[in-house]
């Protein structure tokens, strides 16, 4: 089976696929990036599988950091080290329910820099796994491949995009952390608690089942609606790292969302900055 044909027969499933769906892409050739951290891909993952922890790939090396490195040749290298290739579809899987939607992040990172086929496993390893699909274990890594960045810069929201957004309102910021924080928690180190003024507060696990796969169609359509987060308006998705702010960029795709774009730095950027305002709801 070629991979254009393949592609045709997933025609409906934009961006999440299941399990199966995946496996027949793979089967056709695809490459697939593995999410989860490093170990956890040592001790099982899809065969052929490359291993990319999005927290190698954040610019220098603070423990409160989500931007993206700004370095295209460690980006290049990381991508093409677990076999991504800029003419043959990739599959990201992760943690799925037991993470924090980091496959989503990835899923970001590699349309951000132009990868034209990318997909996510519906539910991650948990539901290949359940689906009795197969998994290796150890270090071997795929063939290499061949990658060349070249960043979309609308897929990406920085602070001084963010502050236009809350001073104009020409896109709808989605805080996409959970309700406690949005009203001033700061479990993940933020320096400061509250959320940007304007912004939708909507937790990005609202998107999915107890499993962790993705919502109906219909479901997601009218959550988002209740929350204030349009289909058919410029959406900025943040959270604490960029990282559930990826999964709910790849929820919006699948939408078929026509201008969606993640805040990577988020909310460690914004509230370290105390000339940058927070709302804090007691």
């Amino acid at each position: 089976m070629t991979i254009a044909l393949t592609l045709l027969t997933l025609a409906h499933a934009q961006v999440f696929l299941s399990p199966e769906e995946a496996a027949r892409l793979i089967d056709a050739g695809a490459a697939v990036v593995d999410a989860r951290p490093t170990r956890r891909w040592w001790a099982g993952h899809i065969p052929g599988s490359g291993p990319v922890d999005w927290w190698s790939l954040r610019e220098g090396r603070r423990l409160r950091e989500g931007r993206l490195t700004s370095d295209p040749a460690r980006l290049k290298a990381s991508l093409e080290a677990a076999g991504v290739r800029g003419d043959t579809p990739v599959v990201v899987t992760g943690r799925g329910v037991d993470g924090w939607g980091e496959e989503g992040r990835l899923f970001w990172t590699l349309e951000y820099l132009g990868h034209p086929q990318v997909y996510l496993i519906d539910g991650g390893m948990p539901a290949w796994e359940a689906a009795g699909l197969p998994t290796v274990r150890g270090r071997r890594r795929p063939e290499p491949g061949e990658f060349q960045p070249s960043p979309a810069a609308a897929l990406r929201a920085d602070t001084a995009r963010v502050q236009r957004a809350a001073a104009t309102g020409d896109a709808v910021i989605w805080d996409t952390r959970s309700r406690r924080e949005f009203l001033g928690a700061t479990p993940a180190g933020e320096r400061r608690g509250g959320h940007i003024p304007g912004a939708r507060g909507l937790y990005y696990r609202a998107l999915t089942d107890d499993a962790g796969r993705l919502l109906p169609r219909e479901v997601l359509e009218r959550t988002l609606s209740e929350a204030g987060v349009p289909l058919d308006q410029p959406v900025i998705t943040l959270c604490t790292g960029g990282v559930r702010a990826g999964f709910a960029y790849a929820a919006l795709r699948e939408l078929g969302h026509p201008a969606a774009s993640v805040y990577d730095a988020s909310m460690w950027a914004w509230s370290a900055d105390r000339d940058l305002p927070l709302t804090v709801t007691p």
